[in-house]
């Protein structure tokens, strides 16, 4: 039931998001691409991906409320391959319980990279924050984490700041290119 709500939550997003984009006035003709095109690209995302969700919570012999069932061979021992979890509803391999220590210092990243942002840098606090959000997650690869950080966030500073002219902030290591 709660696959059903939900699914059917994001496809009323999308045709919200769809909506509003097409009230965005289109601009001068001299524009390749005007202010409503990424908000339609999100909503048309948005729309396709709820469709598929609400296809496959209301399709006939769909048990509500779970996971579809995984067709694999003999799982590795003790794998769940049932298709329907520890709990009896989720996917293959949860347990149904939420480990709220680790929803929490998600979210104290967050916060953290929201008020680090701009005196920090964005390069530098997205690094810092792809960081902590592994090491969360369970990584233990500090030098592993860091380069994928740094690539990352510098990727995609080159990407808004320098190619499509969206200003980023340069923080406290400016670059010199």
């Amino acid at each position: 039931m709660t696959q059903r709500i939900v699914s059917l939550g994001f496809l009323v997003a999308a045709v919200v998001v769809l909506a509003q984009a097409f009230s965005i006035p289109q601009g001068n003709g001299y524009q390749a691409v005007g202010p409503r095109a990424f908000p339609l690209l999100v909503g048309v995302g948005l729309a396709v991906v709820s469709v598929i969700g609400v296809v496959q919570a209301f399709r006939p012999g769909a048990a509500p409320g779970t996971a579809p069932a995984v067709v694999s061979g003999a799982g590795a021992p003790g794998e769940d391959t049932s298709g329907e979890g520890a709990s009896g509803g989720g996917a293959p391999g949860e347990d149904g319980e939420t480990h709220w220590p680790s929803v929490l210092m998600l979210l104290g990243a967050l916060a953290a990279y929201a008020l680090l942002l701009v005196p920090a840098g964005y390069w530098q606090a997205t690094t810092v924050f792809f960081v902590a959000v592994a090491r969360v997650l369970g990584s233990r690869r500090l030098v592993r984490d860091m380069l994928a950080g740094l690539v990352l966030a510098l990727a995609t500073y080159f990407l808004f700041d320098r190619l499509l002219g969206i200003t980023l902030p340069p923080g406290l290591i400016r670059l010199a290119f």
